[in-house]
Parts: C-alpha cells; structure tokens; sequence
C-alpha cells in the first residue's frame, strides 16, 4: 500500500478574516442597541430587495398582458347552476385576509409557546 503525503499551503488569509459570528461572538463593538439597528437594517434591506422582485414581475406580466392583448378571447360557457366565480381582485383580497388571519395566530401561538418555554425574570 502507498502512502501518499502532500504539503499543506499556509492559509493566504488570516483566520481574523474570516471569522463566524455567532451567539458567542464577542466584539469590542457589541452593544445592546446595535443589535435591534442591524436588525432594522436587515429588515429595509430584504423589503426592498422583495419590493423590487415584485416590481420587475408586475413589470413582466404588464408587458405579457400587452403582448397577448391582440390574440381574440373566447367567452367560456355558462354553466346552470354554478355561481359566478367573484373576480381576481376579491379572490386575491380573501386569500390574503385569510394568511394573515393564519399569520396571526401563528404569532399569538409563538408568543404564548415563548412564554412557556422562557423562564420569567425576576426583579
């Protein structure tokens, strides 16, 4: 059997450069108001980066929906018995009312559950 031994390279970067934070992470730079800024900025930052997704995809369906405007549409058949289907819009509202109905529970449950898992602090 053959051994086969190889040189490792010293690191061309120090270590200082890549460090990890984590939740025991300590930096000169630490301070109980730094971390809800960095939060608040992260949050502004991924709404923005959202928003934008959002806008080249209302931008791409509008451009779509001027494309295929000039193709003819054909009326569907009524059919007896069947109500009308509500629009787009009010079909679009009620999914969202009923998300963040869920969302809101969701958020009370996570709250109570911290609640009981989180000892209380005594004064």
């Amino acid at each position: 059997m053959f051994l086969v031994c190889r040189r490792r390279r010293a690191p061309s970067k120090s270590l200082k450069e890549f460090t990890v934070a984590t939740p025991n992470t300590k930096t000169a730079s630490d301070t109980a108001t730094e971390m809800p800024a960095l939060a608040q900025k992260f949050r502004e930052q991924l709404v923005s980066a959202v928003q934008q997704g959002q806008q080249l995809s209302i931008d791409a369906a509008q451009t779509w929906v001027k494309a295929v405007s000039v193709l003819p549409v054909m009326d569907l058949p009524k059919i007896p018995g069947i109500p009308a289907m509500p629009g787009m819009e009010a079909a679009t509202k009620y999914t969202f009312d009923v998300a963040a109905d869920l969302l809101n529970a969701q958020r009370e449950f996570a709250l109570q559950l911290t609640n009981a898992l989180v000892p209380a602090k005594t004064n």
